[in-house]
Order: structure tokens, then C-alpha cells, then sequence
């Protein structure tokens, strides 16, 4: 049996593919997730801080790239 981890805010490969397209296209908004996540979720603000390259938004969610060019969803809103 092989396991696979994942992780849980790791966003398929398909979506990887669009969300570096949506990236290229619009500019970066790390400092808007930073500066939405200092007042009600500091330690995540600043995770997203040191951890991430830069951040996008799609359909609903911010996303975030790190170094090694992988998207991770931080914050979504329904």
C-alpha cells in the first residue's frame, strides 16, 4: 500500500495550472491577505507572512504560493 501526503490546504494540479495563470495576469496580494488575517487570525497573518511568496484570489478564496511554486488555499468566503 502506498500513502500519499497531503496536505490540507494543497489545491489540486489542475487548479495549481490556473491559479499560476490568474497569478501572472493580476497582481500579487499577499500584503491584502496579510492585512485581512491581522485582526482575526494574527498567527495565520503572519504564516502567510513569512511562508508564502504571493497570493491570488479565485472564485471565493485567497490562495498563496510557496518557494517551491505550490498553491495553498488560506481563506475562503461562502
Amino acid at each position: 500500500m502506498i500513502k500519499i501526503q497531503v496536505e490540507p490546504n494543497a489545491v489540486p494540479e489542475a487548479l495549481q495550472q490556473t491559479l499560476n495563470s490568474i497569478a501572472e495576469n493580476m497582481g500579487d496580494r499577499k500584503n491584502e491577505v496579510v492585512d485581512l488575517l491581522c485582526d482575526e487570525q494574527p498567527a495565520k497573518s503572519r504564516q502567510v507572512d513569512m511562508s508564502y511568496v504571493r497570493c491570488t484570489w479565485w472564485e471565493g478564496c485567497y490562495y498563496c504560493q510557496d518557494e517551491a511554486k505550490q498553491w495553498h488555499r488560506v481563506k475562503c468566503f461562502i
